[in-house]
């Protein structure tokens, strides 16, 4: 006992040492606007809307407490020409230099008239949205950069709206996430909401990664159970990209929402060390997210499959973009969305149905046969 106790315990420490390194971030002010360099970095527009307070001593400024209310700004933000695809350069101080670092180069903050007239502008007459839910441990500034590198990094042409919650970007603040999550529910389907009743929005996509995975299958749940919520007409993929949910809740969560159209796509990869952690502090029940992908019992996945209309992808052969492979989502979201776009002039393809899809180490999207539909079925 006492072993396997030391054991996980090192298995924390480890993991905590993993999560660390990502968590260099700058703090807040890393959002205050500088100059722009004239013909240095690609400019990006994400907007924002947040359950977190504004902060008393810089309105720009966004704590990890709660507001009883949603907040919405707007940013333009720099990509340095020294850009690596998956990463974010953070400035190594204060001010960030364009030519080296992810960069603000324009904010303003914005009422819902000045949300909805952005959502418009950025859509480019696409008519289509995608909203980003981060995960765990991530500040705003955090959640705000990395809606920027997705949407440059995979040329994406729908307004991008980052969706942050307050999490206290802190590794020991897993339960306290837990919570902050839970309590934006009702926020999020606002948000979503909101955006569905914008003229000229005609498809919502979500991005929701890690403990934002549990924040929005909660919000469909409980959309779907109200069965007034504008936005489920208009609801388009759900990616949820190593979701940290309980694989038995998962399942509830999947009665109540039934099958999606087009089908809600579920990436996992069995050696994510974060989703063990959460694994164990769970007392041991597997995560969604890192459901060991070598169960064989292929009719039960067939039914499980075909019962909620799932797309599943396993990640494990995929190189992670952190030492504690929890954000290999990074890296496959471009792949995906070049497969959607030749798929969409085609008509059909490799990822129009639903089933069991692999990512090999070149990063090809593969058809494998069915073999985790048993585990999210939660037997």
């Amino acid at each position: 006992m006492r072993f396997v106790l030391v054991a996980r315990l090192a298995m924390v420490l480890a993991v905590a040492a993993g999560l660390g390194a990502c968590a260099g971030v700058p703090d807040s002010a890393v959002l205050h606007p500088v100059a722009e360099k004239a013909g240095i970095g690609q400019p990006v527009s994400v907007l924002a809307a947040t359950t977190r307070q504004r902060s008393a001593a810089d309105p720009r400024d966004f704590t990890s407490e709660r507001e009883f209310g949603l907040s919405y700004d707007a940013y333009r933000v720099s990509v340095p020409p020294v850009h690596v695809p998956g990463e974010i350069e953070w400035p190594a101080r204060l001010p960030g230099d364009p030519a080296k670092s992810f960069v603000v180069t324009g904010s303003q903050r914005l009422d819902q008239a000045g949300f909805a007239r952005d959502v418009t502008r950025d859509m480019k007459g696409s008519g289509e949205v995608i909203v980003f839910v981060h995960g765990y441990n991530t500040s705003y500034q955090e959640a705000v950069f990395r809606a920027a590198q997705l949407k440059h990094d995979n040329e994406i042409r729908e307004a991008m709206v980052a969706f942050s919650w307050p999490s206290a970007a802190a590794v020991t603040g897993y339960l306290a996430d837990r919570e902050a999550s839970t309590y934006s529910r009702d926020y999020l389907e606002r948000t979503l909401d909101g955006l569905a009743r914008m003229p000229g929005v005609k498809r919502i996509h979500i991005i929701a990664h890690s403990m934002g995975g549990w924040l929005t299958m909660e919000t469909l749940r409980q959309a779907t159970l109200r069965g007034r919520s504008a936005f489920l007409p208009k609801l388009g993929e759900v990616f949820l990209a190593s979701p940290d949910i309980d694989v038995y809740v998962f399942r509830t969560q999947l009665d109540v929402i039934g099958r999606s159209t087009p089908p809600i796509t579920v990436a996992i990869s069995d050696d994510d060390q974060a989703l063990g952690l959460s694994q164990w502090l769970a007392g041991d029940v597997p995560r969604v997210g890192n459901i060991p992908a070598d169960l064989t019992d292929a009719e039960e996945a067939r039914k499980t499959i075909a019962r909620y209309g799932l797309r599943v992808i396993n990640m494990t052969k995929a190189k992670g973009a952190d030492p504690v492979n929890h954000s290999k989502f990074v890296g496959l979201l471009s792949t995906l969305s070049q497969m959607k776009r030749g798929e969409t002039q085609a008509r059909s393809g490799l990822l129009s149905s639903t089933g069991i899809f692999a990512v090999d180490v070149a990063g090809s999207i593969l058809q494998v046969p069915f073999r985790v539909g048993a585990a999210i079925a939660g037997r």
